[in-house]
């Protein structure tokens, strides 16, 4: 009997081997080597990093089949596996050349064109044709999802000469840096890629939409304290609790920090508190600067500067205001309480042209130079560049502000209508999303553009902002020429009704509510942000290599359990956090 239960034993011992291979169970992270990928050769760790991943096994015999070409069911293949998409298996093909269930990629096809990366242009897909450049950049971007977008995009971009078909979905695919152009300036769309070129393109397409948010700033202003206790999950925050403003009993900029002249931006009382909350949490205390919105009288042909442009053109009053800034992050008072600061965040906004640029550099490298005597931070925030053919505000020179500053926060929100004309509210248009993914675009694309923006994108800071719109219509017309803002609670109390419709716009990435209030009889149109289009914004910014986010402000960050609304948007935040932070 004992004989009888060594041979089980044995035997069990054997079918375990024969399941796990030795060299798993001797080392679970090793990746057989492939015996044609030379250890020198540059594709070397694309190609095994995506045979560790279980995209490719090689063409058999332990072989990649480096030089070979893909076809496009090979293609297909390695993107669901990157996706991680569940296979299936329709009992109806989709293709006449992709019917016969038994086929290794039948199911890959089938799971590629439910989820969007292939799309049914013809009764055929190729199986076994090899893949273009073209063909291979346009199943990337919309396996992302941007296939939308990409259709968007010729309007005002194209990369390449020799492209004439889908030229969207290239200039993503390459705005991403997942395929790459010619030094000739060429793309060569219809040209074949090496089986170690995909690999190339799978290892870069992981790392990037596997990434995380590696750095999580907020801002601490106006009426923050109700989420005070979020400030421990920050690695920066900064206190709003000044701004400049021209005195005009002395005839010189002060900084402001109190609620004389009815300063927003003031030191509230028990100040100490917040500030700290993150000293003990490590989380950096800064303090944000602004600008009051006056204008300075100069005397030159009657007329007058903002007072941003004043401190900035006026190198006196420049040298001047950048000492009030370093000397009020050394330290604050008030209340009978007293603080510093572990930097500071420069909040210059509405600068426009190359002599704004060019003072501002010099303001900050002032800045700076003081910040670094006592070993404080600066942080930078500017606007967003817009698409061509639209005004924006450009006056921030992106690459030289981000050698001098420490971190530069992108504010690339509030885009929607501020206000309707006479025509706009006659035809009731309300099509006003906060953050429409195409402009979200551009902004990362400028700002990290590798000649002229930030060469460091570990600085950049995707800021998100938590405003909300709403217009009111009746009979078809738009009643309020300017938007109301309501606040997220009453958002999220107004979404839980019955008689409200929940959308969300694919082509902006932005939610929206449609409702009739009967207390005023009006129709109504809601815009705002939820957990959908963070997260879409979140991703996009991966794609850039941007994986640090800004958060204007505490106190107003959707923070709801129901998730059936998508108001967990602090929850989808969190969600995206490196371990560690």
């Amino acid at each position: 009997m004992a004989c009888m239960k060594k041979i089980a034993v044995l035997f069990c011992f054997i079918l375990i081997l024969n399941l796990f291979p030795i060299s798993t169970l001797a080392d679970n992270n090793k990746t057989d080597i492939f015996t044609d990928v030379p250890d020198d050769h540059w594709a070397f760790e694309p190609v095994h990093y995506i045979r560790r991943l279980g995209i490719t096994d090689g063409i058999g015999n332990n072989l990649f089949g480096l030089g070979q070409t893909v076809k496009r069911c090979e293609f297909a293949a390695f993107l669901v596996k990157l996706m991680k998409w569940e296979l299936v298996f329709p009992e109806e093909y989709s293709f006449i050349d992709n019917a016969d269930m038994n086929e290794w990629y039948y199911p890959y096809i089938e799971t590629a064109l439910l989820n969007g990366a292939v799309v049914k242009e013809s009764e055929r897909f190729r199986p076994n044709d090899l893949i273009t450049r073209e063909e291979m950049a346009t199943m990337i971007v919309r396996a992302l999802g941007y296939d939308s977008l990409a259709r968007r995009l010729p309007d005002f971009e194209n990369l390449f000469d020799d492209v004439t078909k889908n030229p969207g979905h290239i200039a993503i695919a390459k705005d991403f840096g997942i395929i790459t152009g010619y030094s000739d300036g060429t793309f060569r769309p219809d040209e074949h890629a090496k089986r170690e070129e995909a690999a190339a393109m799978m290892a870069r397409l992981h790392r990037k939409i596997n990434g995380t948010i590696n750095e999580i700033h907020a801002f601490y202003a106006i009426e923050s304290a109700s989420q005070a206790h979020m400030i421990k999950h920050f690695n920066s925050v900064a206190f709003g609790w000044s701004r400049l403003e021209y005195d005009k009993k002395s005839g010189s900029v002060i900084l402001n920090v109190t609620k004389n002249n009815d300063n927003e931006y003031s030191i509230p009382p028990l100040f100490t508190e917040p500030v700290n909350e993150a000293k003990r949490n490590k989380t950096a205390a800064l303090l944000m600067v602004t600008v009051k919105n006056e204008t300075i009288e100069t005397g030159k042909n009657g007329g007058g500067l903002p007072l941003t442009e004043y401190i900035l053109t006026n190198p006196q009053e420049s040298v001047k205001t950048a000492g009030l800034i370093i000397d009020a992050v050394a330290g604050i008072s008030a209340y009978g309480e007293e603080t510093d600061f572990d930097g500071v965040v420069v909040d210059f906004e509405g600068l426009r042209g190359e002599l704004a640029k060019q003072s501002l550099n010099e303001f900050l490298r002032l800045i700076k130079a003081g910040l670094d005597k006592n070993g404080k931070t600066l942080y930078v925030a500017v606007h967003p560049a817009r698409k061509p053919g639209q005004a924006y505000y450009d006056g921030y020179d992106y690459k030289t502000i981000a050698d001098i500053a420490d971190r530069i926060i992108l504010m690339a929100h509030d885009y929607y209508a501020k206000e309707l004309n006479d025509y706009e509210m006659l035809i009731g248009y309300t099509d006003t999303p906060l953050t429409p993914i195409d402009e979200i675009y551009y902004a990362l694309k400028t700002i990290t553009d590798k000649e002229t923006g930030v060469q460091d994108p570990g600085k950049i800071l995707l800021q998100f902002s938590f405003d909300s719109v709403q217009w009111k219509l009746k009979d078809g017309k738009v009643i309020n020429k300017y938007p109301y803002h309501p606040y997220y609670s009453s958002i999220n109390n107004r979404l839980a009704m019955d008689d409200v419709n929940l959308y969300y716009s694919e082509v902006s990435q932005n939610p929206y509510a449609r409702f009739f209030d009967p207390e005023d009889e009006t129709d109504n149109i809601l815009w705002f942000e939820d957990s959908r289009s963070i997260q879409a914004k979140i991703n996009l910014s991966r794609m850039f290599g941007v994986n640090g986010i800004s958060i204007w402000r505490l106190g107003n960050i959707p923070d709801y359990e129901q998730s059936a609304v998508y108001l967990d948007v602090w929850q989808a935040i969190m969600s995206n956090l490196a371990s560690g932070n």
